[in-house]
């Protein structure tokens, strides 16, 4: 009978802490160059949509690098062709190696639909990131994103 008991209230504590993490995790992509080339450029796609919580806005990312090098880690991220009023393209780079923090954040306020974020480094050798993307409606809410990668090298 206790194991019963037990085995009911486990399932449901598992069964949020599932959703807690992969709710957590939803808005980082951590990533690595692997191919050693000073060029290398991963290529990510961020699509923001109202999930319940509101129309989105904008999106926000920034880059933290997690490798002791001399190469640092950039992002840029962009949506649309034709900027008009908003800036459509932004850059970040995170100056220290290995820290806690990340690159200062960047903001595209380009409403719904797929923003494209470039990762990049600065020096030839492998090199290890983690970006952090989130969209948000125009009162700072958080609001539907979801993440593909496109090219990793």
């Amino acid at each position: 009978m206790q194991f019963s008991n037990v085995k009911g209230m486990l399932v449901p504590v598992f069964g949020l802490l599932a959703i807690y993490a992969s709710t957590v995790s939803a808005h980082n992509q951590t990533g690595s160059f692997t191919t050693g080339l000073a060029a290398a450029v991963d290529f990510y796609q961020a699509t923001c949509f109202d999930d319940g919580n509101g129309t989105p806005s904008y999106l926000e990312a920034q880059v933290k690098d997690m490798t002791a090098s001399t190469s640092k880690v950039s992002i840029l991220a962009y949506k649309g062709t034709s900027c008009t009023t908003n800036k459509c393209a932004q850059f970040s780079v995170d100056t220290t190696d290995s820290n806690t923090t990340y690159s200062p954040l960047v903001k595209i306020t380009q409403g719904s639909g797929v923003y494209s974020i470039f990762v990049m480094h600065t020096a030839a050798g492998t090199d290890s990131y983690d970006v952090a993307f989130h969209c948000k409606t125009s009162t700072g809410a958080h609001t539907g994103t979801s993440v593909v990668s496109r090219q990793q090298q």
